[in-house]
């Protein structure tokens, strides 16, 4: 179990609506230990849960029973995507820092233009403080690690520098003599926003973390050192890698959960199998002259190809079809059809177009 527990400064500021969420349960980590939490967001092969004091808790699918995932989407049933535009955000804290961050242009601090931005599914917070020189040997270390982490995942994840135990002039100096290349969260309006707020280190300390687009903590260093600081963008990447659906790691625990999900959205009706895992990337099959693969795929009740019949074979070169049929079979990823909430054998027709 992944579990993130901040720093909690307690002060009037902070609603009780806001430290209490409404719906906390009790569930169970992987070695059986309850623990009550309210389901926050569902991280591809992960779900986040929001603790009571605004921690985080990860957990990957697998470590949860069926019914709880079926409980847990039903939790989230409302719960919007991420938007494509950052100015119409709905996350808790991305809603939250519209309007409030700011990008410096030069030595010009200037609002930060959010209308071209997709909304960020990973929120990387830097907490600084002016008098710490630790703080700023991150920023140094951090800002070549951030930038390529963002040029490998353009648009999933975005970086705010919250500043602590200082004051305002010494928070935008900071930003600019470090010419940092993330955000910069307005200093009168940062006691306005809970969920960092609730992060804020010690006098003469700092912090960098990881945070959902609701700002639950999902994982972060306090004083980091090089080392730590290297660690922690080496987490993020391997994160943001398992939130691309096309990646093989995820997809067990992604089938996980829709299987338990599927027996529980058809109770009276019936439904094929849904492929989470597709072994054949365009990439691939470009480069050997494939543009088209179509087949019929059996899928057993346990979710696993029994049997593949490819289609239109001339549109394969003859040596690629015996590999293509096998690939299909031995690695696709599979939720097993349904019917009337119980897991059946059923037939998947599958076709694959690449552009040429």
């Amino acid at each position: 179990m992944h579990q993130i527990i901040p720093r909690l400064v307690w002060t009037l500021a902070l609603s009780s609506a806001l430290l209490a969420p409404a719906k906390i349960e009790e569930w169970k980590d992987p070695q059986g230990k309850p623990f009550k939490a309210e389901p926050a967001e569902d991280l591809g092969p992960f779900a986040l849960f929001r603790t009571v004091s605004g921690g985080g808790i990860r957990l990957p699918w697998r470590a949860l029973s069926a019914a709880d995932c079926v409980r847990f989407e039903q939790q989230l049933a409302n719960r919007p995507a991420p938007a494509p535009r950052w100015s119409e955000a709905t996350g808790a804290l991305t809603e939250r820092l519209r309007g409030h961050v700011g990008q410096f242009e030069g030595v010009t601090l200037a609002n930060a233009v959010l209308e071209n931005r997709p909304e960020p599914i990973l929120l990387i917070v830097f907490l600084v403080d002016n008098s710490a020189s630790g703080a700023w040997e991150m920023i140094g270390k951090a800002a070549p690690l951030y930038e390529a982490l963002l040029a490998k995942y353009p648009g999933r994840a975005a970086g705010i520098q919250y500043g602590v135990n200082h004051g305002m002039q010494e928070h935008s100096d900071m930003a600019l003599r470090a010419q940092v290349p993330w955000l910069l969260v307005d200093y009168s309006d940062q006691r306005r926003i809970p969920s960092l707020f609730r992060l804020s280190p010690k006098h003469k300390e700092f912090a960098l973390f990881a945070v959902s687009r609701d700002g639950v903590p999902i994982f972060g260093s306090s004083n980091p050192d090089e080392a730590a600081v290297r660690q922690f963008f080496t987490d993020a990447d391997a994160l943001l890698g398992l939130l691309r659906p096309e990646n093989p790691l995820s997809w067990p625990d992604r089938a996980h959960n829709l299987s338990a999900l599927q027996a529980a959205r058809h109770p009276q009706d019936h439904a094929g199998p849904v492929l989470v895992g597709n072994p054949l990337v365009a990439k691939g099959l470009r480069d050997r002259g494939i543009f088209r693969v179509a087949a019929s795929i059996e899928v057993g009740a346990d979710g696993k190809v029994t049997a593949v019949t490819l289609k239109d074979e001339e549109a394969i070169p003859e040596p690629m079809r015996k590999p293509l049929a096998t690939a299909l079979q031995r690695s696709a990823v599979f939720v097993p059809a349904v019917d009337h909430g119980q897991a059946v054998a059923g037939t998947y027709d599958y076709l694959v177009e690449v552009p040429r």
